[in-house]
């Protein structure tokens, strides 16, 4: 995510806080806190709010335009749910769903004719209140989103420990007086056969012949002992 969507992201749990302060101590201080933190809400939100306006066509009624967005931020983040999606994504539905009504009522949409005159344009928060809003949240993402990262985490860590034992093993054959040159492609030849044994999915159909298991054990037994000695 953006620097933007994070800034977005905290503003909304802060003022979620503030908000919850206030219900549970009302009083003017705590007023001002939660007044605040709508106000810098609105401060993060407002370059999105004129991007949607111009999209949809409103930039002369950009005052109710702005009006409606407020309507629709404030109404975002009082049912906003961090489990089911990102605050940027939730807060876009609502701001377009009433920035669309907007212009419904003031210019018409030529292209929801269809949908006007049979009666069944709907807004989000409508969606929302009758519980049909589902499908705006996969609820595979999260899990997706998790494996892709383990994935690529333990990518990375398989790097560096093919790398750091490739190291060793080139500094080892080189004090046996090899020609620098062999030692190099002999080095880069074991380091690739070692890397794909890190990674179980790559060498389920692989058959190595007894040397190479021979390298590829010397070369686990290696990582192993030298794992501890300093942090990967």
């Amino acid at each position: 995510m953006s620097a933007k969507s994070d800034a977005l992201e905290q503003a909304v749990t802060d003022w979620i806080q503030a908000r919850t302060a206030l219900e549970n101590a009302p009083g003017a201080r705590a007023r001002a806190n939660a007044d605040r933190a709508f106000a810098r809400l609105a401060a993060l939100a407002a370059p999105r709010i004129r991007y949607f306006t111009r999209v949809y066509g409103l930039s002369d009624v950009a005052e109710d335009a702005e009006q409606v967005c407020v309507i629709a931020l404030h109404r975002a983040a009082e049912r906003y749910d961090p489990a089911r999606a990102r605050f940027t994504t939730y807060v876009n539905w609502q701001l377009r769903a009433e920035l669309q009504a907007l212009r419904h009522r003031l210019h018409g949409d030529q292209r929801c004719a269809g949908r006007r005159q049979a009666g069944t344009t709907l807004s989000l928060d409508t969606l929302v209140d009758d519980g049909a809003d589902g499908w705006l949240v996969d609820p595979d993402a999260e899990t997706a989103t998790e494996r892709a990262a383990a994935d690529e985490l333990a990518g990375l860590v398989a790097d560096r420990l093919a790398g750091d034992w490739a190291e060793r093993r080139r500094k080892a054959l080189l004090r046996t007086a090899a020609a620098p040159e062999r030692v190099e492609t002999r080095v880069a030849a074991e380091r690739a056969l070692v890397r794909r044994h890190l990674s179980p999915v790559d060498i389920a159909a692989e058959r190595l012949r007894e040397s190479d298991r021979h390298i590829v054990r010397r070369a686990l037994a290696d990582m192993i002992r030298h794992a501890g000695d300093k942090p990967h």
